[in-house]
């Protein structure tokens, strides 16, 4: 029952009234009347507001959030505001989370604008250091060249120093 109660509702307060009340009376199968007729008719109680209203009547509801500086930035770099100085105290939830989207997006952005254009220096330089000779594999061999000699300097200082001791 509680989900013919809540398919009345929707068919009540949507756009398509006849079509959800003619879809509702066709699996109507014991009476020639719809559903929704039988369902009890519970009377509309206003909604408390979440944020409560002020002595003056007036509510904050639309402005529920305080920014802190970092946001009052994100405020002005997605042109909301004109500086940090004319962003407000308070601005809405839904406005917050909008500037915090497109802050998100123009930072992927940039960052995949930065990473192509370090590809393509990478790339050129790379091609550079071909022309001059330079390798990953030559520096590599260079490198343990230069490390074994200096590991057979010291192999023979060691065996200097303990013929002398002797």
């Amino acid at each position: 029952m509680n989900y013919l109660r809540t398919a009345c509702e929707i068919a009540r307060t949507s756009s398509g009234v006849s079509r959800s009340a003619t879809l509702l009376r066709s699996r109507s199968t014991t009476t020639g009347r719809s559903l929704c007729s039988q369902v009890e008719q519970k009377p509309q109680q206003p909604k408390p507001s979440p944020a409560g209203s002020g002595s003056n009547g007036s509510t904050i509801s639309t402005h529920t959030h305080s920014p802190n500086a970092l946001e009052k930035r994100m405020l002005v770099f997605t042109k909301r505001y004109k500086s940090i100085e004319d962003v407000p105290n308070f601005v809405s939830q839904e406005k917050m989370e909008r500037v915090r989207n497109q802050v998100r997006i123009k930072i992927a952005n940039y960052m995949m604008i930065a990473t192509a254009i370090g590809c393509i220096v990478m790339v050129i330089s790379g091609k550079k250091a071909q022309e001059r000779g330079e390798s990953v594999a030559k520096m590599n061999l260079d490198w343990h060249k230069e490390y074994n000699e200096k590991a057979r300097a010291e192999d023979e200082a060691s065996v200097a120093a303990e013929s002398k001791k002797k």
